[in-house]
């Protein structure tokens, strides 16, 4: 890989990184949270996410690990990727 790629890759994941910064949670629908019961084989009787039918929708929370990975690492890539040579010279 040479330079411009390490630029690249350091400014998608700072951008990344960014975009995740401004997400709290993840709601699921209906459709995938029937299907993350189902994957998961939780019981319905239990209180599991199949307890109510009816419009059952699951909340994920983002922790903040991901965003500052990603922000972290952007920047080091892109710092990397300043201090190449530059391609052919």
């Amino acid at each position: 890989m040479n330079r411009n790629h390490y630029m690249a890759l350091g400014t998608i994941l700072l951008l990344i990184g960014a975009t995740i910064f401004k997400i709290d949670a993840v709601t699921l629908n209906e459709e995938s949270t029937k299907f993350l019961a189902q994957q998961l084989e939780t019981p319905a009787g239990e209180g599991g996410l199949l307890a109510s039918t009816a419009t059952v929708k699951k909340t994920i929370p983002i922790p903040t690990w991901p965003r500052f990975l990603c922000i972290s690492l952007g920047a080091i890539l892109m710092l990397h990727a300043i201090g190449m040579a530059k391609p052919g010279g």
